[in-house]
């Protein structure tokens, strides 16, 4: 896709399966994760797995866009949906199909605290084993 793509894009994009030993891919949404210096430069980006499946979305990895509140309308999807932070994939920009809309600045601020969490961002008093 040759389109400028930002950070909190939502895009259209073949993901590939987790724990797909054959390689499979399905077409869903996926939010444009990279920062906006580095979705200009390279051919790759990264994104965060946007998913329907409502399992362990109160993880704090994990946060839910409903499909008939602003956020969901501008964010162009289709059912209530979740962006898991846990599930982070880079993939050539070639295979984003098109901007299906974008998440606004409340919701990135979240998927900023969840993408933290997903990778162990956040200060612990837990140690590092």
């Amino acid at each position: 896709m040759k389109t400028d793509l930002r950070r909190g894009d939502v895009v259209l994009v073949a993901f590939p399966l987790a724990g797909s030993a054959e390689g499979g891919r399905k077409r869903r949404p996926a939010l444009v994760v990279q920062h906006n210096r580095y979705n200009r430069r390279r051919a790759v980006l990264i994104l965060a797995a946007i998913t329907s499946s409502k399992a362990h979305q109160r993880l704090p990895c994990k946060v839910p866009v409903a499909k008939n509140n602003p956020a969901g309308r501008q964010a162009g999807i289709k059912m209530d949906s979740v962006v898991d932070c846990q599930t982070l994939v880079t993939i050539p920009r070639e295979i984003v199909t098109r901007k299906i809309g974008s998440l606004p600045k409340g919701i990135m601020r979240k998927i900023d605290k969840a993408l933290k969490d997903a990778l162990g961002l956040e200060e612990s008093t837990q140690s590092v084993t």
